[in-house]
């Protein structure tokens, strides 16, 4: 038996002498350390100091009854078994003992038998009682450094993502970017990756918590070896074939739409591996889809990835979402009129972010993770 569990101090309280001492010698034989009490105030005294793991408590005490010592002890908060000791005949008292928290009881005369089994049936329920509060202070402080630890790795994962915009002239980008728990599997990065050129990027890994998150971060940091010194189509090739055996291991893949910006030639080239959440909204308020699309990273070794490319004029915008926005608005999948309506009169990256995080915000919080990003030609 555990430290904890352990229930060896016993108070017997009962103003028959011949009670009190037949108790005390009975549970002394069975090993038990006990003291012992006549009344309910000097039962009191006892409990102030360090309390017993069992308590045989008479109801029909002088002056402190036995329920209110019961009521005490309750009211304390004491880890302390009670054994009402009842006269015959009186089963009420023992229902309101019972109903008032003690733990079993005792009806005077009782013999060694009756004895015996309510007191190994209490020891065991208290033995038991403390080892689940045991389990659960260790499972409460296993969560909390659990939570403490989840909250650090979101505090890296926000440290990851970028916060400030790059200045490019005559363009604009905004992003939301919403966890559906305390990190995400979802990502976005912008960097520049030379004069008048940035490199874009909104990917979705398979799957949520910190293993999607772990995966995350692998492949941003490869994306971001890479983008600099190859366009999009190389860039997800080589990120793919790096990672395979680690997406394989994982059982895992990743959406991933990639991007660079050539700001003099208003071009943007793109590689969709498996994303299909991206398009063009024209300064006419027209929705255009960007395709095709290829397989996501980890699904299919040989597949070979091939960029498009669409010019962005003034008025015109980027705008690639992750599928926590179809979780909340199943209908923004039916085809480009949804989004056009959603989208409607809205002007810059901010606004245009704004309106389907709105759209979102209708169904409460997001389900899965949630990211949109919106780069912006100004007029």
């Amino acid at each position: 038996m555990s430290e904890t569990a352990a229930v060896s101090r016993v108070l017997v309280v009962d103003d028959s002498p011949v009670t009190r001492l037949l108790l005390c010698r009975v549970l002394e034989a069975r090993g038990y350390q006990v003291e012992s009490a006549e009344s309910g105030e000097a039962a009191l005294q006892r409990l102030a100091g360090r309390a017993p793991d069992l308590l045989f408590l008479d109801v029909a005490l002088p002056g402190l009854s036995g329920l209110d010592v019961l009521r005490a002890v309750r009211a304390q908060g004491l880890d302390t078994a009670v054994i009402l000791i009842t006269a015959s005949g009186s089963e009420a008292v023992a229902v309101e003992a019972l109903r008032g928290g003690a733990d079993d009881y005792l009806r005077k005369p009782f013999s060694n038998e009756e004895f015996a089994a309510v007191l190994e049936r209490t020891v065991r329920r208290l033995e038991l009682s403390r080892r689940n509060a045991a389990l659960q202070r260790e499972l409460d402080e296993k969560r909390r450094q659990l939570e403490q630890e989840l909250a650090r790795a979101a505090e890296v994962q926000a440290g990851l993502l970028p916060r400030a915009a790059p200045t490019l002239p005559g363009w604009e980008l905004a992003v939301r970017f919403y966890p559906a728990r305390e990190v995400s599997g979802d990502f976005y990065d912008w960097q520049e990756v030379g004069r008048g050129s940035l490199a874009l990027t909104v990917g979705d890994v398979m799957g949520k918590g910190m293993a999607a998150a772990l995966l995350m971060a692998t492949v941003r940091a490869a994306l971001r070896a890479v983008a600099p010194h190859h366009p999009p189509a190389e860039a997800v090739q080589l990120v793919a074939t790096a990672l395979e055996p680690d997406l394989a291991r994982a059982d895992s893949f990743v959406t991933l739409f990639q991007a660079r910006l050539e700001v003099p030639a208003q071009r943007l080239t793109y590689v969709d591996a498996g994303h299909g959440l991206a398009f063009v909204r024209r300064a006419s308020g027209a929705v255009e889809a960007l395709g095709p699309r290829a397989l996501p990273l980890g699904v299919l070794t040989e597949e070979t990835y091939r960029e498009n490319a669409v010019t962005l004029a003034p008025g015109d915008a980027l705008v690639v979402y992750s599928d926590g926005l179809l979780d909340a608005r199943p209908d923004l999948a039916q085809g480009e009129a949804p989004l056009a309506r959603v989208l409607a009169g809205a002007r810059g990256a901010e606004a245009l972010a704004a309106r389907l995080e709105q759209a979102a915000e209708r169904l409460g919080p997001p389900l899965d993770d949630l990211t949109i990003l919106v780069l912006y030609h100004r007029a």
